[in-house]
């Protein structure tokens, strides 16, 4: 995984910019991959899909 996306999502959650962390969080699901979006669940939680766009509204 590009880790800069993670090291950008804790810097942002470290100064408390949480909306931040969420905007590069979904950024980074949209163009990952499989095990990437799995990593990146960890973070997003497992509506991440939902959220980045790419999976269907109930």
């Amino acid at each position: 995984m590009r880790r800069i996306y993670i090291r950008a999502m804790n810097r942002a959650i470290t100064v408390g910019n949480l909306d931040l962390a969420l905007r590069i969080g979904i950024a980074a699901y949209r163009v990952a991959n499989a095990h990437e979006r799995r990593v990146l669940e960890t973070y997003l939680g497992p509506n991440a899909a939902r959220l980045a766009g790419l999976a269907p509204n109930r």
